[in-house]
C-alpha cells in the first residue's frame, strides 16, 4: 500500500525533530525519499509513495512535495506537514503519518536514514547525478521517472 507523499515526508521530519536526522532541508527530503521509493520498490515491488519523481536539475523532485516545503528554501525542516481538510461542512487540519506499527516501513526509514542520513542534500543530488541512475537515464528535464526506472537503477 503507498502512503501519501506527506505521510513519508512527516516520517522523515519527526526522525530529524528527534536528532536522528541531521541538517534536513527540502532538497534532503526530496532525495531521501527518492531512496526510500527506490528501494522499497526494488525490494517489495511496491510504491512507498503515491506520487511520482520528475527529473529536475537538482536531481529527482516530488514536485507536489516541492511546493510544499520550498519555503524553507535550504534551510532545515522544522514543522510537520499538514494540510486542510473538508469533513462535511467542518475544516480540519490533517497530518498525514505512518502508522507505528507499520514496522516494515519504519525498518526501511530507519535503515534510509542510517545510510543516506549523514550526507547533505547536494551531495545526496550529485549521487543522483551519477551514471546509471533513474535520473541520468530519463531523457527529458521535466519528464516522469518511471517506478520501473527506480527499481531497476538502485545498487
Amino acid at each position: 500500500m503507498a502512503y501519501p507523499t506527506i505521510a513519508v515526508a512527516n516520517a522523515f521530519i519527526e526522525k530529524a525533530q528527534q536528532g536522528f536526522l541531521p541538517d534536513l532541508d527540502p532538497m534532503k527530503l526530496q532525495k531521501l525519499i527518492f531512496y526510500a521509493q527506490s528501494w522499497h520498490l526494488r525490494l517489495y515491488n511496491e510504491p512507498l509513495v503515491d506520487d511520482f519523481f520528475a527529473k529536475w536539475p537538482y536531481g529527482p523532485v516530488i514536485p507536489s512535495l516541492y511546493h510544499e516545503v520550498k519555503r524553507y528554501g535550504s534551510k532545515p525542516i522544522t514543522n510537520l506537514i499538514s494540510n486542510v481538510s473538508w469533513k462535511g461542512d467542518d475544516m480540519v487540519i490533517v497530518t498525514p503519518t505512518i502508522p507505528h506499527c507499520d514496522q516494515k516501513t519504519t525498518a526501511l526509514i530507519d535503515k534510509i536514514i542510517e545510510v543516506y542520513g549523514p550526507l547533505r542534500g547536494t551531495q545526496l543530488s550529485y549521487l543522483t547525478h551519477q551514471e546509471g541512475t533513474a535520473w541520468s537515464e530519463t531523457e527529458k528535464e521535466g519528464a516522469v521517472i518511471p517506478n520501473d526506472m527506480l527499481a531497476k537503477h538502485i545498487k
